[in-house]
């Protein structure tokens, strides 16, 4: 007896280590960057000042978000095998892939911010 329910959806294959890599590259610019936005946006407190916790961290946490992006990269961006269970011509893969590739980009900036804030920040000082 063949099941008549919802069509399955497309395996998201690279959403896990694109969800990594933007955590990684959040709590990276926790120390930095996200004080700093938080200011700006008119949020103050005594607490902004405990996010300084995290700047031991950050290069660390920015290598995994680097490791995390490149394997999300090669995951989003590489060429579907035949055998896999989402044709190439399915649609319905093909938006799912173009959404993945729009918030690995989102994600990359977000990993760039706190790679380029100290080559950025003596123009402010």
């Amino acid at each position: 007896m063949v099941s008549q329910g919802l069509p399955a959806t497309p395996p998201a294959r690279g959403l896990g280590a694109l969800l990594a890599a933007g955590l990684a590259a959040l709590l990276a610019s926790g120390c930095c960057v996200a004080p700093l936005a938080l200011a700006l946006l008119g949020v103050s407190g005594a607490w902004i000042g405990q996010l300084r916790v995290l700047e031991p961290w950050s290069p660390w946490l920015l290598g995994g978000a680097l490791l995390a992006l490149g394997l999300a990269a090669w995951q989003i961006y590489r060429r579907p095998a035949q055998d896999e269970s989402c044709a190439v011509d399915d649609p319905a893969c093909g938006q799912t892939r173009r959404g993945l590739r729009r918030w690995f980009w989102v994600v990359a900036l977000l990993t760039a911010v706190p790679l380029l804030l100290p080559l950025v920040a003596p123009w402010f000082y």
